[in-house]
Formats: C-alpha cells, structure tokens, sequence
C-alpha cells in the first residue's frame, strides 16, 4: 500500500513539474550542467511591444536528459525551482557561469537591495554567507560575457553600469577565483559591454561584438584575453565580415566553430554566422540554413547540448512575441555545410563526440543555493597586464 501511495506521489508530483511554466523574459541567463539548462532572471515586459518590465526573481531549468518538442502546444520539460531560490534577488544581466562543481551566479541589475559584490553559488551546500575580498566597485552587465575555467576562476571583462545619469563602463577585467574567493582586477586595452566571451581550449578567451563608446565593434578585428599568461591580443578575421551587432549569443562546438546568433544593431539581425577558430586564421562565414529560421532575436540565450543549440526566450527590436508560443528553439550543428532548425529534440540521437574543453559544459551535481557576500576588504592583488592599443 505504501509502495502504491509513494508511486502516485510521485506521478502528482511529476505532472505538476510539468505543468509548470516559465514566464517569457529577455536579459536572462542560463547555464549547462547535468543535462539541464538553469535559467534565472531577466526582464519580464508589461507588454508585448514594450522594453519596460519588472526584474525576475525565477529559476528553473529545462530537462534535455529527455526528448521534448518546441511547436506549439508541446509540453516542454521545465522545473521550477522556486522553493530553493528563495534568497536570490529580483535581477536580469547577470552573469552566471559553471565553475567546478557550483554555478556561480553574480549580479548584473537588480531593482531590490542587492549589496555591490553579491555572489550566489548553487551547489550541494546549504545556504551561508562567506567572505570574500577585493570586490570589483559595483555590478555591470555582464550576461553573456562571463566565462570559467578549469580551475575554478571566473573571467568577467567590461560591461556597463546603468544608474541615473550617464552609463559607466567597466574597463578591467575582474576575475574571482572561487577556491580563495579572492577577486583580481587588472586593466583592459577598452572598456565594452554587450558582447559575448567564449573561452577556447588553447586558454584564450574570444570577445566577439558589443559596444565601444556606444559604438558598435567591427567585427573583422577581435579582442583575446590569455588566460595562461593574462595577456590581450587584437586578432585580425578573414572572410565573409558579418554586421556589427550587441546582445547576441555566441557557443563553441567540438570542432572549434563559434556560432553566433541574433543581437542588435539598428534592427534585430536573424543572420547566423560562423568563426572558425580551428586554424591560425580566423574566418567567418555565413551559415547555409535550409530551413526556416524563427523570429528575429536577441536579448536570448543559447545553450549548446551535444550538437543541437538550444535558443530560449529572448526578444527582437520591437516586440516580444506572443505567451501561446513556447520560445524555445533547436539548430542541428552537426552539418556545418547545412544548418537546420527543427522542432525536436532526442538527447538519445546526439552524436558522439570527443571531450569538449572541461571549462565549457562542466558536469556538477547542483542541487542547493549558497550565498556568497563579498566584502570590500581592499587587498594589494591588482596586475598590471601588457595592453594591446585601444580599437
């Protein structure tokens, strides 16, 4: 009889996870760890058409250990996590990252009361307030250009501070290693914010697009950060130059092609381009896509699992699209000479692949939140980087 109660328990409480269903938000971040895709934050509109809205607070996850479908109607596989999130503040912009067996969740803006230097880990520890050092002055968004390595130190460059008045832009580089919990600033040859950083397996970290001086960055020259010696580095691109663009998104396949997606110049771009960062020369394409492709996007994120990226949520320049809609879409990487966007997704038909580098997709047990408050004890740890002229 037990056993009987425990399954329909069980089964309530499996239906009710997947009834479950995540208000549609743009500035929001997301992670991979343990086929799951963790979300929180962003902005939730007060219209369809309008850029104004209210700070989330939500986090949950959406299951790709499982097939689902994104047409409408299909039922995807979200879980709330809300009873655990309980501590974090409203907040959109953030950066949030996988570092070692937490994720690491720092503040980009927030409409609540959230102290300059509030760092949240979500991991198998229950929830405490430790003490970090040498926090960087303020928050900045910093969503999508934030990245961890295999160390566990997390590389957060540029991004802007938005209070009443004129913005200000980060020009440092700030990187806290979670181990020591100690933050390191060092300067940065410019200071951008809306572009997107992806850490290669060679240790350096591509900076692609955003805004300079609120203009927006030539895409045919990038910015490297060197992770093994601190060091930048202007990179020059050869091909097909794509239009400068901010608030797109950016993942690393296995084969070392960077697919970047949507953002905004002065109207949201659908092209989708590639960089090849397998040789000496970096070159960008433009990909062939034989399907249709969704709606003009930006403000999103984009997860790749295996070979299929998974887009989620977002906006374009003038409006969000409609709640009957789940906002979820697929691309087939697999072909590099014919991308797809399709409506389902198997995780039992992901290609095999070689290990990716341990700094992308780490696998973490995550389960519980853990605060971290970073106080403003002021430490002699500041670098002096060698710096590349200003673009």
């Amino acid at each position: 009889m037990l056993f009987l109660c425990l399954i329909v328990i069980y089964l309530y409480l499996d239906e009710f996870t997947l009834a479950f269903t995540p208000k549609i938000v743009w500035g929001h971040s997301a992670v991979f760890a343990d086929s799951r895709i963790y979300i929180t934050g962003g902005i939730i509109p007060i219209s369809q058409d309008s850029f104004k809205g209210e700070h989330s607070k939500e986090f949950y996850y959406l299951n790709v250990g499982k097939p689902f479908g994104v047409e409408a109607g299909d039922k995807l596989p979200w879980v709330d996590l809300s009873p655990v999130s309980q501590i974090l503040p409203t907040h959109a912009w953030s950066a949030f990252s996988n570092c070692g067996d937490s994720l690491i969740l720092y503040i980009g803006e927030s409409n609540g009361s959230v102290e300059y230097g509030d760092v949240y880990t979500y991991n198998l520890q229950q929830w405490n307030n430790l003490m970090t050092i040498n926090s960087p002055p303020s928050y900045y968004h910093s969503r999508s250009q934030t990245v961890c390595d295999k160390t566990g130190k997390m590389y957060r460059f540029g991004g802007n501070f938005q209070p009443i008045g004129n913005p200000v832009i980060n020009n440092k580089m700030n990187i806290l290693d979670i181990h020591t919990r100690v933050w390191r600033s060092s300067g940065a040859p410019v200071g951008m914010y809306d572009h997107t950083g992806t850490l290669l397996p060679n240790g350096y970290i591509v900076y692609i697009g955003g805004r300079f001086n609120e203009l927006l960055v030539n895409m045919s020259k990038l910015l490297l950060y060197n992770i093994n010696d601190n060091t930048w580095t202007p990179k020059k691109t050869f091909g097909d130059t794509p239009t400068s663009r901010a608030y797109h998104s950016a993942v690393l396949t296995q084969d070392g092609r960077i697919i970047v997606y949507g953002g905004i110049d002065d109207t949201a771009a659908d092209d989708l381009v590639i960089l090849d960062t397998s040789q000496a020369n970096f070159t960008w394409s433009i990909a062939n896509v034989s399907t249709k492709s969704p709606l003009l996007r930006t403000y999103h994120t984009a997860t790749l699992v295996g070979h299929y990226m998974i887009v989620i949520f977002g906006k374009n320049n003038e409006f969000i699209s409609p709640t009957t809609q789940n906002e979820v879409f697929i691309l087939d990487t697999s072909d590099k000479s014919n991308y797809k966007w399709i409506s389902k997704f198997d995780p039992n038909l992901i290609l095999p692949t070689s290990p990716t580098t341990p700094d992308q997709n780490l696998s973490t047990r995550n389960r519980n939140l853990e605060k971290t408050t970073i106080k403003n004890r002021y430490v002699c740890t500041l670098s002096t980087d060698k710096l590349m002229p200003t673009l």
